[in-house]
């Protein structure tokens, strides 16, 4: 592959947060998808500039680019 083509290939994933059962955000991750695992320590960023530390407790796939991550509060 070319390193012009390897510039045209983006890649992205969403993410959905959910903080112990509520709906908290999403966003969108421009290039490699981190992978999250169940007992994971996860920072989500929110919009007024604070940050929540939470555990993964699950991730389902909604597409091949989007993601519902189930976190509870630590």
């Amino acid at each position: 592959m070319t390193s012009k083509n390897a510039q045209n290939k983006r890649h992205f994933c969403i993410f959905d947060y959910y903080l112990d059962g509520s709906y908290l955000k999403w966003e969108e991750v421009k290039g490699e998808c981190p992978i999250l695992s169940r007992g994971q320590e996860w920072i989500v960023n929110l919009e007024d500039g604070t940050q929540i530390t939470a555990e993964v407790m699950e991730t389902e796939a909604v597409s091949e680019n989007e993601r519902r991550v189930y976190l509870r509060s630590r």
